[in-house]
C-alpha cells in the first residue's frame, strides 16, 4: 500500500511526515523564501487588496440600502436595517482578518529589516 501512496503516476512522491515506521525524513526546502523589502511585498498587498476591496463591497451594499430607505415604509425601514447588519456581521469580519493579515505581514517585513541590520536609516 505505502508503494502506492509514494508513487503518483510513475513519479516518486516524498515523504511530508516524519515517524513512520521505517523512519522517513521531513521534506524540507532547499531554499528560502525572498526576505527583504521587496520579497515581502505580496505578503502584504494581497491581503491589503482584499481588505480594500472587501470594504469597497460594504460601502457598495450600503449605499445601495440606503438608498432603498427613503421609499420604504416602516417594516421596509425595519428590513433595511437588519440588511444593513447582516452585511457588517458577513463581511466585516473578514476585512478585519485581511487586514491584520496585512499589519503582521508589514511588521514581519520592517522586523527582517532590523534584525539583519538594512534599512532606511533607522536605529
Amino acid at each position: 500500500m505505502r508503494s502506492v501512496v509514494r508513487g503518483v503516476a510513475g513519479l516518486p512522491y516524498p515523504a511530508v511526515r516524519s515517524g513512520w515506521a521505517d523512519g522517513d525524513a521531513v521534506v524540507k526546502p532547499t531554499e528560502a523564501p525572498a526576505r527583504g523589502l521587496l520579497g515581502g511585498l505580496p505578503a502584504v498587498v494581497g491581503p491589503l487588496l482584499g481588505a480594500s476591496v472587501l470594504g469597497a463591497l460594504i460601502l457598495h451594499l450600503m449605499a445601495s440600502l440606503v438608498a432603498q430607505l427613503p421609499a420604504a415604509d416602516a417594516l421596509g425601514a425595519l428590513s433595511v436595517m437588519v440588511g444593513m447588519a447582516v452585511v457588517l456581521v458577513t463581511l466585516l469580519p473578514f476585512a478585519l482578518l485581511s487586514f491584520r493579515r496585512a499589519q503582521r505581514a508589514w511588521a514581519a517585513t520592517q522586523g527582517f529589516g532590523q534584525e539583519t541590520g538594512q534599512g532606511a536609516g533607522r536605529p
